[in-house]
């Protein structure tokens, strides 16, 4: 009987998809965290703001799967923080405050946008969520445009503009880190599969990454 072999051409594949994956493995073992940068913060929130209106997610294709999924995950990532109470306004709620279902932070908003938003809540503040640069194939990636405003005074406490890239050494680390701490705290999160992997859990390690870096109260 003769001992089956593998064509050498398929060995040869295989030997440098190993040494592939190795050498990202050597890389990613080697980098640092990712830790957001472009952001502006204030020292601290103010004494009082206790209350904050946060609204559906924006993006520029309606149609796109990403919205199916991350107004729930961004709220859920943003209320562990445990800052302030959060009130979520709805795309419906949207519509018939404001004629539309989901507004961008980067365009006009309408002139009576911020008292409306506290009549309607009884919030102090508003936050508000671009995304945009999303890629939902391996390495996902997403980009994020975020504030934090006062509705008071309607100033600026917190912005951000950043994009988590997966196929960055960085990125996988830091995703990884929040996967095995995700894991740890809920039990179900073992079949969410990995946050460099499945677009959901990556959307939630963004969101996580994105308010860890909220002022401190």
């Amino acid at each position: 009987m003769k001992t089956p072999y593998l064509p050498i051409s398929l060995c040869v594949i295989l030997a440098f998809c190993s040494c592939r994956r190795f050498e990202q493995e050597k890389i990613v073992r080697q980098a640092e965290p990712f830790l957001p940068k472009n952001l502006y913060p204030t020292e601290r929130l103010p004494i009082g703001f206790t209350r904050v209106a946060v609204l559906p997610c924006y993006f520029a294709d309606e149609d796109s799967p990403l919205l199916d999924y991350v107004d729930e995950v961004f709220l859920q990532e943003l209320t562990k923080q445990r800052l302030f109470e959060t009130v979520q306004i709805s795309t419906e709620q949207m519509k018939t405050l404001f004629g539309v279902r989901r507004l961008s932070s980067s365009g006009e908003l309408p002139e009576t946008f911020l008292p409306d938003i506290e009549n309607a809540t009884g919030a102090n503040g508003v936050l508000l969520v671009d995304l945009g640069s999303y890629r939902a194939y391996k390495p996902l990636a997403l980009s994020i445009r975020s504030k934090l405003v006062d509705i008071k005074s309607s100033d600026f406490l917190w912005a951000i503009d950043e994009t988590f890239d997966a196929g960055q050494p960085d990125v996988i680390l830091a995703a990884s880190q929040f996967q095995r701490v995700a894991q740890v705290n809920n039990i179900s999160a073992r079949t969410a599969g990995s946050a460099t992997a499945s677009p959901r859990a990556f959307a939630k390690y963004v969101a996580n990454s994105t308010f860890s870096t909220l002022p401190i109260r």
